[in-house]
């Protein structure tokens, strides 16, 4: 049930759960909650759609240099991030979880592997593509991530059915936590309000932060401000080691068979138009991991802007996005004519997706932000938002250590790339260092935030435990990337949604009647 936050509103709720974001993780989980005979409540402070590409209540202060995941690939609608979201789901492998760092095994998080694909509606089955066009190296290893169809990867468009009728989740639109009551060790009440006025307070027995990365870490930061700082604050821990992906392009391929590098590297289509793209990851066992952070590097096809690819691309996205494509986008598809028939070719005999014969093959290498506590996220001192709560201040940078950490990965993945059979497909052809140093010095992440309310051992080296319960609160749970203690050497959904539905099966279990 969907319920919208008007400034007449005045509402006093009881709940088992309260979710605080109702985005890709938070509505899922929602849902899943209901569906297990729970009363559930979420708060978004969006509404049904964002129609930019940027949300005023988004607003960040920086301290040392701009971070682009603070303005862009964050989004307050229905579905949240899922709205735009690219769509690689892959977990992490083993060697990325530092038993010392993360209080959860691996094989207990990939465990939820299946249900995460069951929601997805993807198929079954490994991530790994063992000897794929000849690949053999002790270093990396290629894998194949899964994407949902377009529509399907708006968690909106998921659960539509399951949010009518009597069981379903009451999700209040336009409606953003601005005060948290405790008592004791518990949340006693959230207060909601709308920016133009209108309040809800709400009492649950479990309340559920899942409001995207630096939201949620700023949500709990306002927490411990408001309570007398007695939660966080003396251990410090919250908000800090601030990372996200770095990637850059190293280089570019020079492929001697074209199309035998458009079937090795191009977009796989499986069942229900899913799809599937090939990376190389660090082996588990690799001797590299003593030296480099987890990576990945990753093949692009780019294209003129104008072209039939981008347009097809941008139409799917609108999908997506439950909108309708303007003119201009059909436009281009309709000049693109025989680009389209060859790609519709392509797509059902060779079950790839076609590039353009013009395209530049450029290989980039994404990398681990090496964790620091100095980066950080904080609250402002004088900045506020429309309700007179501090802004976000994302103190972060990038450090001389990541620079090296990159150039080792790149010169590693090159080589191995020339060891094996791709060596005879394509050529590498390397970026000079220094441009390569340059655009990563001024990266400002790929919207892959993590570890400002990371899981650890104990409260003095953590937010959270192993069951995402920050250290301090008895009634509360943390579902972002940012519980993650490092990004890994993949895209973070995968992980996020993996532990998402196990912290929704424990919460069901505590909280069903006996």
């Amino acid at each position: 049930m969907i319920r919208h936050l008007t400034p007449d509103t005045q509402e006093r709720i009881e709940a088992d759960v309260l979710v605080i974001g109702a985005g890709t993780a938070g509505l899922a989980v929602a849902v899943r909650l209901a569906q297990q005979g729970l009363r559930v409540v979420a708060l978004e402070s969006g509404v049904e759609k964002q129609e930019g590409e940027e949300h005023p209540l988004n607003e960040v202060e920086f301290a040392r240099r701009y971070y682009d995941g603070a303005a862009h690939g964050r989004f307050r609608c229905l579905g949240g991030t899922s709205t735009r979201w690219g769509g690689a789901l892959i977990p992490f492998l083993k060697g990325d979880l530092d038993p010392a760092q993360w209080p959860v095994a691996h094989e207990d998080i990939v465990a939820y592997a299946p249900a995460v694909e069951e929601f997805f509606g993807l198929s079954k089955g490994d991530y790994s593509a063992p000897g794929l066009g000849g690949f053999v190296s002790d270093d990396f290893v290629p894998r194949l991530a899964k994407w949902p169809p377009f529509a399907s990867r708006n968690v909106a468009n998921l659960v539509d059915g399951a949010l009518k009728g009597p069981s379903a989740p009451v999700i209040w639109l336009g409606a953003t936590a601005t005060e948290f009551r405790l008592e004791g060790d518990r949340i006693a009440q959230v207060v909601a309000r709308g920016h133009q006025g209108g309040e809800l307070t709400i009492a649950a027995r479990e309340v559920v932060f899942s409001a995207g990365a630096i939201e949620t870490t700023r949500l709990l930061l306002l927490l411990d401000h408001q309570n007398g700082q007695r939660i966080f604050a003396p251990h410090d821990q919250l908000g800090r080691y601030f990372s996200d992906h770095l990637s850059v392009v190293i280089g570019r391929l020079e492929p001697q068979d074209r199309r035998k590098l458009n079937r090795l590297a191009g977009f796989q289509f499986s069942n229900g138009g899913a799809m599937r793209n090939l990376r190389f990851e660090l082996t588990d066992h690799t001797g590299l991991r003593e030296t480099i952070p987890p990576c990945f590097a990753h093949i692009a096809f780019v294209s003129e802007e104008s072209g039939g690819f981008n347009a097809l691309r941008d139409l799917f996205r609108y999908l997506q996005q439950r909108r309708l494509p303007p003119v201009s986008v059909l436009a281009s598809l309709a000049r693109s004519l025989p680009w389209l028939t060859r790609a519709v070719w392509w797509r059902f005999v060779e079950k790839r997706l076609l590039y353009p014969d013009d395209a530049e093959v450029q290989l980039h290498m994404v990398i681990e932000q090496a964790p620091l506590p100095e980066n950080r996220i904080r609250l402002s001192p004088d900045r506020k938002d429309v309700f007179g709560l501090p802004l976000a201040v994302v103190d972060w940078d990038v450090a001389p250590r990541d620079l090296d950490s990159l150039e080792k990965a790149a010169n590693a993945y090159e080589a191995a790339w020339k060891g094996s059979a791709l060596g005879d497909l394509a050529r590498v052809v390397r970026r000079p260092g220094d441009d390569v140093l340059r655009e990563l010095q001024d990266s400002g992440g790929v919207f892959h935030p993590v570890g400002s309310t990371r899981m650890g051992p104990d409260r003095a080296n953590g937010v959270v435990d192993g069951d995402l319960r920050p250290y301090g609160l008895a009634n509360a749970t943390v579902l972002a990337t940012s519980v993650l203690p490092n990004s890994g050497g993949a895209n973070p959904t995968m992980m996020l949604m993996m532990l998402a539905f196990r912290a929704a099966d424990r919460l069901a279990k505590d909280l069903r009647p006996a």
